[in-house]
């Protein structure tokens, strides 16, 4: 967290909102979050074209224009990591909305306070701002526009977005065997961008109980996991990401689909098809909930 949604709703409010924006001013409050750069790198950079924002999985990839050529910023927010983006002259928005399930859900972007570590100045007056409580996000600085030079993005499968169903499943057959479906699920380097939210979302939808063993799935099952997985992915992204605590999108503005999942963190409630009491368990070393009726 945040998966793949939760990154495409960041990006694609970054390229809404600050397409186009030249960054003149490389704030590093916060060292430990660079990853393989240092300050002096980024500041080296000089004012900087945003041209496209783009995404590989579960991370970011800003494409700029610099004095030194091209150069890609890789956002990965871990755990808690926050990009946002405010326009000149736009103020902060404090205080949030209680929706009707109970989770809160902000009205505007956060103000620079002790978690953010990285502050983007831009010639137009913005500013973008990266956030993460918990530390474990990282930024890389790429040469060049590809997707490939560092060991974080080499690694990765094709992104899940890039592919069709027919697609997905043909990658699942290649590469299921005796790990469980859910272990295939989170694997990056089968396909990037699915984490635990998804993976047992995806799992419910299909029918699919994530400890199966991936290699027992029939063909037909496979087929039904791969458009499960896509459509759950879709429906994140339509819902503008998950929130429970963190994640924002680039407007500072939490996601709703925590109003939407059907299983994840809901460990003890009926199941929303067959009114089982949903189970809680432990898969591929992650926290996992599935119902022992609707999922075999």
């Amino acid at each position: 967290m945040p998966e793949l949604p939760e990154v495409e709703t960041v990006r694609r409010g970054l390229e809404r909102r600050a397409l186009g924006e030249v960054v003149v001013g490389w704030g590093v409050r916060h060292s430990g979050v660079l990853e393989d750069c240092t300050a002096e790198d980024l500041s080296a950079l000089g004012p900087s074209r945003l041209e496209r924002f783009e995404r590989l999985g579960k991370y970011l990839l800003i494409r700029m224009s610099c004095t030194s050529g091209e150069r890609t910023l890789v956002v990965h927010l871990g755990m808690s990591g926050q990009f946002t983006f405010r326009a000149s002259g736009e103020g902060l928005v404090e205080g949030f909305v209680r929706l009707a399930s109970g989770y809160r859900k902000s009205l505007g972007p956060h103000a620079v306070d002790a978690h953010t570590h990285v502050v983007l100045d831009c010639a137009s007056g913005g500013r973008f701002l990266y956030r993460d409580p918990r530390r474990f996000g990282r930024l890389l600085l790429v040469r060049g526009w590809g997707n490939s030079g560092h060991p974080r993005l080499d690694r990765l499968g094709p992104d899940a977005l890039s592919l069709d169903a027919a697609g997905l499943s043909r990658i699942f057959a290649l590469r299921s065997g005796a790990r469980s479906v859910k272990a295939l699920l989170l694997d990056q380097s089968v396909v990037a961008g699915v984490g635990n939210i998804y993976a047992d979302e995806a799992c419910f939808d299909a029918g699919i109980r994530p400890s199966v063993r991936s290699g027992r799935l029939s063909r037909i099952r496979r087929e039904t996991l791969a458009a499960c997985v896509l459509e759950a992915l879709g429906r994140g992204i339509r819902n503008s990401g998950t929130t429970f605590r963190d994640f924002v999108g680039a407007d500072g503005i939490e996601g709703a689909n925590a109003e939407d999942l059907r299983v994840y963190g809901r460990a003890g409630l009926p199941c929303v098809r067959c009114g089982t009491e949903l189970r809680a368990s432990v898969v591929a070393a992650r926290g996992t909930v599935h119902c022992p009726k609707c999922q075999d």
